[in-house]
């Protein structure tokens, strides 16, 4: 904990160093299509257009944001951030009044719906965890604590809010939609711009399909494509731009979301089955992308498991095997299930794979593709018993992560699972003893699974030769702030 510690009079300093090395001089059009159907599009647009404490820098870093410095008491669990002296918007040529502490105290527990689960993996769900002591300074007690405050103070979940909800403004102003689907981000003048992190003048993000992306990206109409997942990869690889594309795995899991809702599944021998029967590395294989790599538990980060998941594929085969005999499921008797995954050859690809790997078992897989954009609808109406699901984490938090399968929100579920879940967040700075805690409830969540994990996550980029400031990162963060088209 202690190497996290910055001192506070270093925090500018570095924070200014970071922009001067983030590429050529600020200004000019940034165009960017983002390819998959999840919240990308939103996201980009919030962390451009809020103000949050601290913030993202190319690599994915915490940088200075409305806090300009900061300094971690007790050993790491309390925090003391110092406010640059800015001011709210005013009316006409009046200017607005000045942005205090308080603010932002009272303001954390403004967030509403959408930073709910923000301050309680921060620890600042309870009253009392943030106080003003003077004006510009603000103290977070969070309880329990996290080592990765910094972090979650990042997101623009929780975004710097007045006492009555109302958000400060970013760098960038959020235009009303013009064209469908298409936000408009406009660049604050100078004497308006709280935070000194902008480069480009105007910022369009566009959802796109991977065709049409990939299109406007050959003909220089957009210089900027995100993928939000593996859906488009094979495209942009068969493309030919070279170097443009950039490809990074991400904190997260890709696998099988077991339907509680499913009769057929409702056995946990069934599932246990799946789980020991299923196997990344074919589907990692069909795609043949060095990137993409097996991970057999929901958390690339924890231990490898010690359970029957450690196995050879061979011997865990043998074992559904005999789970599914005792059910009455077998090469003879097979049983058939529902498969739902996002449109696109990729995912076609890896449903193919994994169904021809589970029908020597007597498993037999019918795949429902989803139609483009109809993803998320088709999941919600859960008409089939898998899905197969891409789950990224915007922040790299275990606890947090595994949050996602505690009882207050899947079935199946594991109540000694959430139990551990409460201790190792309960661990606080204790990196150990929230590390042990985390694979003990891992372990327990597969014991009786409602998800299975097959993969690392991966995303994609095509990254136009004039744009600066992009860089691959562990968290595959891209601030569009950060990033402009080079004018040197």
């Amino acid at each position: 904990m202690r190497s996290r510690i910055l001192p506070a009079r270093l925090v500018p300093a570095i924070a200014l160093l970071l922009a001067a090395c983030s590429g050529g001089r600020p200004g000019g059009d940034l165009d960017v299509a983002v390819v998959g159907e999840g919240a990308l599009a939103e996201e980009l647009a919030q962390e451009a257009s809020r103000a949050t404490l601290i913030r993202r820098g190319s690599a994915g870093e915490v940088v200075a944001g409305v806090a300009t410095s900061w300094r971690f008491l007790d050993d790491g669990d309390d925090l003391i951030l110092r406010l640059a002296p800015l001011r709210w918007p005013g009316a006409g040529d009046r200017p607005g009044r000045e942005l205090v502490a308080l603010d932002v105290a009272l303001g954390l527990r403004r967030s509403g719906d959408e930073g709910r689960a923000a301050l309680a993996a921060a620890g600042l769900a309870r009253r009392g965890t943030a106080r003003a002591p003077i004006a510009r300074v603000v103290e977070l007690a969070p309880r329990p604590a996290t080592p990765l405050l910094l972090d979650w103070l990042a997101e623009p979940a929780l975004a710097v809010r007045d006492r009555r909800g109302r958000l400060f403004p970013g760098p960038y102003t959020l235009e009303k939609p013009g064209e469908k689907d298409k936000t408009t981000l406009r660049l604050q003048r100078r004497s308006e711009r709280p935070l000194p992190d902008a480069r480009a003048a105007s910022i369009r993000i566009t959802p796109a399909e991977s065709a049409a992306a990939l299109s406007a990206f050959a003909k220089g109409e957009v210089q900027l494509v995100l993928g939000e997942g593996l859906g488009g990869l094979g495209a942009a690889r068969a493309a030919g731009q070279g170097r443009a594309l950039r490809l990074e795995t991400v904190p997260g899991v890709t696998g099988l979301a077991i339907n509680a809702r499913s009769g057929l599944l409702t056995d946990v021998r069934l599932r246990r089955a799946l789980l020991l029967a299923s196997d990344g590395a074919p589907l990692a294989n069909r795609l043949a992308l060095a990137l993409l790599v097996p991970q057999n538990r929901l958390w690339d980060g924890l231990p490898p498991p010690t359970d029957d998941r450690a196995l050879s594929i061979e011997d865990r085969r043998a074992r559904a095997a005999v789970l599914l005999r005792e059910v009455g499921v077998g090469p003879e008797q097979p049983l058939r299930l529902s498969l739902l995954v996002p449109a696109g050859p990729e995912f076609r690809a890896l449903a193919e794979t994994l169904a021809a790997n589970l029908q020597p078992l007597g498993i037999s897989l019918a795949v429902q593709r989803a139609r483009p954009g109809g993803f998320a609808v088709a999941r919600r109406n859960g008409a089939t018993d898998l899905v197969l699901v891409e789950q990224t984490a915007r922040v790299a938090d275990v606890v947090a992560h595994l949050g996602q399968w505690r009882c207050a929100r899947v079935r199946p579920c594991s109540a000694a699972a959430d139990r551990l879940l409460d201790e190792a967040a309960a661990a606080g700075n204790d990196l150990t003893a929230r590390q042990a805690a985390a694979a003990a409830a891992e372990a327990a969540l597969m014991a009786d699974p409602a998800f299975i994990p097959l993969l690392r996550p991966v995303r994609w980029a095509l990254v136009a030769g004039d744009v600066a400031g992009f860089q691959i990162n562990p968290l595959g963060r891209h601030p569009l702030g950060r990033i402009s088209r080079d004018s040197r």
